[in-house]
């Protein structure tokens, strides 16, 4: 009897699931599994896959702008395996700074200019410099920056007064992160696509820390510069001669000694630091004529914002 005699399991659940109960149950987990396989497919594809630019979308809707697929950059970002006079043939031929930034190896440059060119036909860059840009005007008085008069060699000069920027007032303006980070991409185009179109000229950055304060640097401000330096290392490489970083506080060295490594040789080159307001204005004037160096600056020619290039600039963002 104790051999073959079982007594019930008094611990076991009661099986409280009717069949039709358990039938829905299991579609259910079925249906979940079918939404895990389904969103690991597309996570999967929109890494594999190109992501989709304007012309996409706009076909999507049926509302496509003739410039959003008849620009130069689309044109050439549509060609599959293009040469260099297919290039020319659709106005973007590969540009010489290309080159210059990929060592003079062609075949790795015209590589890294058809991304670019995908870049600039995801933007709508010819679009953009097309429309009016209202938040130069906005922006400007919170973050002064100017195309000026060319130094000794012929170079425009690029200011940006860094120790003016104030992220804080542009909040108030209701001017959001990604307004900056706009403006700085249609600056950007308007400075090479416009101002200095031919493909080999080099621009002179001048960055003045006047004023500088430490609390400048929010966190929206350094996310928005990691953004802009991303952009111009892919897509402007080798586009300025040379960084004068003027009237620099006593520490910027040290903040320049952490990320020194972190910038390639070429560009460590580049860059000056000069200390002090003396100092800043006669490496002013060794690099500028005084004739094209602006008055606060030691100079005689016309102030920052009223070199014919940045009335131009001015007029585009309004009128265009």
């Amino acid at each position: 009897k104790r051999l073959f005699y079982h007594e019930p399991e008094r611990n076991r659940a009661p099986d409280l699931l009717c069949p039709s109960t358990r039938r829905l149950a299991l579609a259910a987990a079925m249906r979940t599994l079918q939404l895990l396989l389904l969103a690991t497919t597309v996570t999967l594809l929109s890494r594999l896959l190109p992501r989709p630019g304007p012309r996409f979308w706009c076909s999507l809707l049926g509302r496509c702008d003739a410039s959003a697929t008849t620009t130069a950059s689309c044109r050439a970002a549509a060609l599959p395996t293009p040469t260099r006079e297919e290039l020319e043939a659709v106005g973007r031929p590969l540009p010489h700074y290309m080159v210059h930034a990929e060592g003079g190896d062609e075949g790795r440059a015209l590589v890294r200019w058809m991304k670019t060119l995908k870049w600039r036909c995801e933007i709508g860059d010819e679009s953009m410099l097309a429309r009016p840009h209202p938040n130069l005007e906005r922006i400007s008085p919170h973050f002064p920056q100017f195309l000026h008069l060319p130094d000794r060699a012929g170079r425009l000069t690029y200011w940006e007064l860094v120790g003016k920027l104030d992220e804080r007032a542009m909040r108030k303006h209701g001017l959001k992160p990604d307004d900056l980070f706009q403006h700085y991409i249609w600056s950007t185009l308007f400075t090479w696509d416009v101002a200095a179109g031919d493909d080999s000229q080099e621009v002179t950055v001048i960055a003045d820390f006047a004023d500088f304060r430490i609390s400048v640097l929010t966190p929206t401000v350094l996310k928005v510069f990691m953004r802009v330096a991303k952009v111009l290392r892919s897509h402007f490489p080798s586009r300025e001669h040379g960084i004068f970083i003027i009237n620099a506080p006593p520490w910027i060295e040290t903040a320049y000694k952490m990320v020194r490594p972190l910038i390639s040789e070429a560009q460590r080159e580049k860059v000056r630091v000069i200390h002090g307001r003396e100092q800043s204005e006669a490496a002013l004037r060794e690099l500028i004529h005084p004739s094209n160096l602006p008055p606060d600056y030691g100079g005689t020619g016309p102030p920052l914002g009223a070199s014919p290039w940045e009335l131009r600039k001015r007029e585009m963002a309004k009128h265009r």
